[in-house]
This record gives structure tokens, C-alpha cells and sequence, in this order.
């Protein structure tokens, strides 16, 4: 009688120990994952939407869509000054003949590193005499500015006309030529020969033609290119009595 018991306890366990084999494993329960969003933003997600301190990858991207398509939209202005600088070149490249006025954009350096601009000068003179020399300090270079020194209170004083002195020469020659010869006008300093070319003084390869030219109100009135000293400056005082007149 005692054995029956125990049997009945011994299906009983393994019942119990089949039941357990047989149950699924129940999953474990995790936290909701995060998602990042653009510029390492962690966002989180409430009640099914996502939100963020800033606007979400799909604003952003639609805005800078936009953004560009304004960009595209906006035409670009640039303003066209071509034609003006080449006018202005233009100018300066070709040669003057009487009747031509001088170009606005001319400007030149005195001895004293003065920049001059020529027109300007020309038209408050009202009567301008500009006499070339090929090199300062030489011979026929000192007479010719002697000549007009010795002049410069009738041309200036009494005929009320400005001069100017003009060569290749840089602004250290220019200057000692002057003291040295007690010149009462200034020396235009054109290494460049801008000025030169443009007055057709210019003596290839790189020298420069003696001569003279008179403007009135910065129109070209005489010119007279390839002459003596003498010659330059009494014949530059003859005409500025014509002009005067």
C-alpha cells in the first residue's frame, strides 16, 4: 500500500517539469531606442511623434531647397564698365592733334611727387604751355628752360598763361634740374611716356622730341614738334600773344 503513493508523486513531478519545458520564453522588456537626429540631437519619441529642441532632417532639407531655388531666382547685377575703361584707354593711346582735347584721366607727378591732373590744370590755367625737353641737365635741355624762365613773368604775369616743363626724366632729376636752374614752373615726370606719346613727341626708341604745345581751356591750339631751344620758346611766346588777343 505504501508504493502507490510514491509513484503518483513521481508522475506528478514529471508532469510539472514537461509544463515547464514546454512555455515560451516571455521576452524582456527594453527602453524605447533613441533616435538621433542631425547635428547629434537625441531626440525622443512621445505619444507616436518625434520631437526636438530644432527643426527635424526634413524641415531643414525642404528650407534649404527653398533657399537655393531663391538664390536661383535673384539675378545677379554686375555692372558693366568696359566700355568706359576702354574709353578712358582709348584716350590715352592716341595722338593728339590740334583741335583735341586732353584726356580726364591723365594725371602725371610733378618733381615734388605732385600728382597732376592735366585737363583739370589745363582748364584753370586757361592758357597752358607745356614745352618737352629729351633729358634734363643737358645743354640744349638747360637753354630751352632757361628761355622760358627768362620769359615766365611776361607769359605768366602779363598774358596770364601757366607752363609746364615735361621729359622722361624721374621726380629726383626733375627736382635738382629745377633748383639748379631757378625755374619758376613745375616739371611733369613722365618715365612712362604717357604724356609724350600722346603730344606724338615721342622719339623712338626712348627718347623724346624737343617741342611745345599751347591749350586753351584744355583744348590743343598749337603744336609744334622738333625744334630748337630758341625756337621753342620764343615761338612759344609769340603764340600765347596770338591766343591772347
Amino acid at each position: 500500500m505504501s508504493a502507490v503513493p510514491r509513484r503518483s508523486k513521481r508522475l506528478e513531478a514529471i508532469k510539472d517539469e514537461l509544463a515547464v519545458s514546454t512555455e515560451k520564453p516571455q521576452p524582456l522588456k527594453s527602453e524605447p531606442a533613441k533616435k538621433v537626429a542631425s547635428k547629434g540631437k537625441v531626440v525622443k519619441k512621445e505619444n507616436g511623434k518625434v520631437k526636438e529642441g530644432k527643426k527635424d532632417i526634413k524641415s531643414i532639407t525642404k528650407e534649404s531647397k527653398g533657399g537655393s531655388r531663391s538664390m536661383k531666382k535673384q539675378p545677379i547685377v554686375i555692372e558693366n564698365d568696359e566700355k568706359t575703361i576702354a574709353e578712358e584707354e582709348e584716350e590715352t593711346k592716341k595722338e593728339l592733334e590740334e583741335g583735341d582735347s586732353l584726356p580726364k584721366n591723365l594725371e602725371l607727378e610733378t618733381q615734388d611727387s605732385r600728382k597732376l591732373n592735366l585737363l583739370k590744370y589745363a582748364k584753370d590755367a586757361h592758357i597752358l604751355v607745356i614745352f618737352a625737353y629729351p633729358k634734363a641737365s643737358t645743354p640744349g635741355c638747360t637753354r630751352q628752360a632757361q628761355g622760358f624762365r627768362d620769359e615766365y613773368s611776361e607769359l605768366n604775369g602779363e598774358l596770364n598763361a601757366s607752363v609746364l616743363g615735361l621729359s622722361a626724366d624721374n621726380a629726383a632729376a626733375q627736382s635738382k634740374f629745377k633748383e639748379k636752374q631757378n625755374l619758376p614752373y613745375d616739371l611733369l615726370c613722365d618715365p612712362g611716356k604717357k604724356l609724350i606719346t600722346l603730344l606724338g613727341c615721342k622719339k623712338s626708341p626712348s627718347g623724346t622730341i624737343r617741342s611745345h604745345f599751347i591749350f586753351v581751356d584744355g583744348i590743343l591750339k598749337v603744336k609744334k614738334v622738333k625744334v630748337s631751344p630758341e625756337a621753342s620758346f620764343k615761338g612759344a611766346l609769340e603764340q600765347v600773344n596770338e591766343l591772347s588777343k
